[in-house]
């Protein structure tokens, strides 16, 4: 004898069940993350922070296998361009992506740590980013260091230095 077939009815959606579905778990997400910017922290803050805060970002990056993104953070420090922007030059679209990629980390850390929400980093392209020149031998070295401190060649003079190493 074949038991009979249940006759199941049309889903209405009203299942009680202890267990969480997927669109419950992702209204809960939404509703953390719809916090009004008005709620925010807006403490004051300074520049040196801000920088402090980059660099730590920086070689966080490096421990965590983005060698590139450390490279690009390090080069240059944010310029303060008014309270809460801050403005981070680049010198090609290759750096441009790469830290495109890690900015939204890295502005989150720096917004927690100051707690200051407002905050914002714009990146810049260097239109004509100055060549950068390599001092290979120690007489072009010291005509560097020479021109930043002019005692450097009374110095020189004065006790009959030779510069050639």
């Amino acid at each position: 004898m074949k038991p009979e077939a249940k006759v199941l009815s049309a889903p209405t959606g009203n299942l009680n069940s202890n267990n969480l579905s997927i669109n419950q778990l992702i209204e809960q997400q939404k509703a953390k993350a719809q916090v009004p910017q008005s709620d925010l922290p807006k403490k004051e803050f300074h520049r040196d922070d801000v920088v402090r805060l980059w660099k730590t970002m920086a070689h966080t990056q490096k421990l965590n296998g983005q060698d590139q993104v450390y490279h690009v953070m390090i080069k240059r420090e944010p310029v303060q361009l008014d309270e809460t922007t801050f403005q981070f030059e680049v010198d090609n679209t290759i750096q441009m992506t790469r830290l495109e990629a890690a900015l939204g980390e890295v502005m989150a850390y720096i917004r927690k740590e100051i707690q200051n929400y407002d905050l914002v980093i714009q990146l810049e392209m260097v239109k004509d980013a100055p060549e950068e020149v390599k001092y290979l031998n120690g007489p072009d070295r010291f005509e560097k260091l020479a021109k930043k401190n002019s005692n450097l060649f009374d110095l020189k003079n004065r006790f009959n230095l030779d510069i050639d190493y």
